[in-house]
């Protein structure tokens, strides 16, 4: 499904009571680690449509262990609290998650612990934080090698606004840092209005880039969510008319 035909049914989801708030790429139980990560989200009114490109490089020294035929990712989601199964999460989210020509859905789903991964702030008590895993086979995967993400993420209300958010999990950079260079700059996540609304960074955000009401784009610090709130767009003004 090419990009003008996922966000033509985005924007006819928009009205399904669904909530979800955040998603992004962490490798806990991989030995590939995350070297860069471009997020685009496109927001319309009770839905966002969420594409996500992340690079991996191979680390030996975190394959220890017998060796599976299958390599775990995983990606902490926002759902509505009562979807509880790993079915209810995929119908809300529709997550697809491609390696070359294969395509995969999540095999599993955890909870998210607070204890080990902390609290979260602009998430309200009607979303859970969940865990959605996919199993990739290893033959599919090279030394370094591209993994492609979409996935639809309704919005949700806090403090009476209506929010859409990301939470990016980046890797341990100054443990791996004899082994793997990174950049900042490799990763990006930016927010695109394509309805008739104007969007407004609710968080405070270390490394903001551009910040607008029809786009904003920050290169993401582990842990630290990207909120915006949604606001309906001013209708166009008038032009003079024209005497008869």
């Amino acid at each position: 499904m090419n990009r003008t035909a996922l966000l033509t049914a985005l924007l006819s989801c928009a009205a399904a009571p669904l909530r979800a708030d955040a998603i992004a790429l962490e490798l806990s139980r991989s030995p590939f680690c995350l070297l860069g990560e471009t997020i685009r989200v496109s927001v319309a009114r009770g839905m966002a449509l969420v594409e996500g490109r992340y690079e991996f490089k191979y680390v030996p020294r975190f394959d220890g262990g017998p060796r599976s035929d299958r390599v775990a990712f995983e990606f902490p989601v926002f759902a509505p609290a009562g979807a509880e199964s790993l079915t209810a999460l995929i119908e809300t989210l529709q997550p697809k998650l491609r390696v070359g020509a294969a395509e995969f859905t999540p095999s599993g789903a955890d909870p998210w612990s607070e204890a080990t991964g902390g609290s979260l702030p602009f998430v309200p008590e009607s979303v859970r934080v969940a865990i959605l895993v996919f199993e990739v086979p290893r033959v599919l995967l090279r030394e370094r090698c591209t993994l492609d993400l979409t996935y639809y993420q309704p919005t949700h209300r806090l403090a009476d606004k209506e929010v859409v958010a990301y939470l990016p999990l980046l890797p341990d950079f100054e443990a791996l840092k004899n082994e793997l260079l990174f950049s900042r700059l490799d990763f990006t996540v930016e927010f695109e209005a394509v309805d008739r609304i104007r969007l407004h960074r609710l968080s405070a955000n270390e490394s903001v880039v551009r910040d607008t009401p029809e786009k904003v784009t920050v290169h993401p610090v582990h842990r630290e969510i990207i909120a915006l709130t949604i606001e309906a767009a001013a209708p166009a003004a008038e032009g003079p008319r024209a005497r008869p």
